[in-house]
């Protein structure tokens, strides 16, 4: 009896160490405008989807298959269960998301949202919003003064080969993807006002308040893992010694004695967006990591996918945004 008690607690030990050790399929994507009606756009400007769009958008992520997804521009719950298999997979959406604001219009956003993957992770993971990203950008438009505040991140905290690994979707402002943080310019080389200072103040807080919030973690020797749309091209000045890309630089200025990485890495050859009038070969959308996590994340394999039926006449031109103007970046926790 002695005996077959001590077999069945070693096979329950080992179980338990090969679930540790599975390695975690993690993925972000900003999905575009994601609304949940059919022939309906989310915003002006967006690209209403029908039921053959959402089956298409449904069995690629599906095929993808990721442990965590990450998801950006979510319009409500309802948008993501339309391209998640919920009996797959648990979804969550940021807590700024107020229930039946998808149906006016005039009420209408875009939000970061997870979705688990319920077998990977038979006890769910703890999943909540940070909302210290979700500051206010404040600018003119028009001669109008606007104050909107721009998207929180969502947090993931679970264990992993024994270590609290924190995960955060982040969907960062847009429209300062390179331009100059350090200092940020009011005026172009002509005089003329630049419309992006706007944007490029907030972004600045934003990463402000990320670099404090990696830091705050490894003083707590929490890893983490930040990943989704960043809005600004890190990998531009990779291969050019005497530049920095300030988002990166100030982010990953090696304090406290820790060194961040990114992928993917190099230039994009993969992702379409307008595929037969734009092509941008920057990368927007990365999974950038710790190096406590440096031998479970291999840089290398930090991939980004590419969207099902490119070559088709029906996503050709702006009807690409039928998908996305976004691909998946995909990587693995080891």
């Amino acid at each position: 009896m002695m005996r077959h008690f001590l077999s069945v607690a070693w096979l329950a030990a080992l179980c338990a160490i090969a679930q540790a050790e599975t390695p975690i399929k993690i993925a972000t994507w900003n999905v575009a405008n994601l609304h949940h009606e059919n022939g309906e756009a989310l915003r002006g400007g967006a690209e209403p989807r029908d039921q053959q769009d959402f089956d298409v958008l449904k069995a690629y992520t599906a095929e993808i298959g990721a442990d965590i997804f990450a998801f950006q521009e979510i319009g409500s719950p309802a948008a993501l269960k339309r391209i998640i298999d919920e009996s797959k997979y648990e979804i969550f959406i940021s807590s700024l998301y107020r229930p039946g604001s998808e149906i006016d219009p005039e009420t209408r956003n875009i939000y970061t949202a997870i979705a688990i993957n319920k077998d990977r992770f038979p006890e769910l993971p703890s999943v909540s919003t940070l909302t210290s990203l979700s500051i206010d950008n404040v600018e003119i438009s028009r001669g109008d003064a606007i104050d909107r505040p721009v998207r929180a991140g969502m947090l993931v905290e679970f264990e992993h080969n024994g270590k609290p690994v924190k995960l955060l979707n982040v969907h960062l402002k847009s429209s300062c993807n390179n331009s100059s943080l350090n200092p940020v310019f009011d005026k172009d080389q002509s005089g003329k006002l630049r419309h992006s200072r706007y944007d490029c103040r907030t972004l600045l807080a934003q990463l402000m308040i990320l670099e404090n919030w990696v830091e705050q973690q490894r003083h707590q020797g929490i890893s983490v893992v930040i990943l989704g749309d960043f809005n600004r091209q890190l990998n531009r000045f990779d291969d050019a010694p005497n530049k920095t890309e300030h988002f990166w630089g100030e982010l990953n200025d090696g304090e406290p004695d820790m060194k961040l990485l990114k992928g993917p890495l190099g230039k994009n050859t993969t992702c379409w967006v307008y595929h037969d009038k734009f092509f941008y070969d920057e990368h927007i959308d990365f999974i950038v990591f710790d190096d406590s996590l440096a031998e479970n994340i291999d840089v290398s394999e930090i991939g980004k996918l590419a969207l099902p039926l490119e070559g088709s006449a029906r996503y050709a031109g702006k009807a690409g945004q039928k998908l996305s103007d976004h691909c998946p970046v995909v990587g693995t926790i080891n």
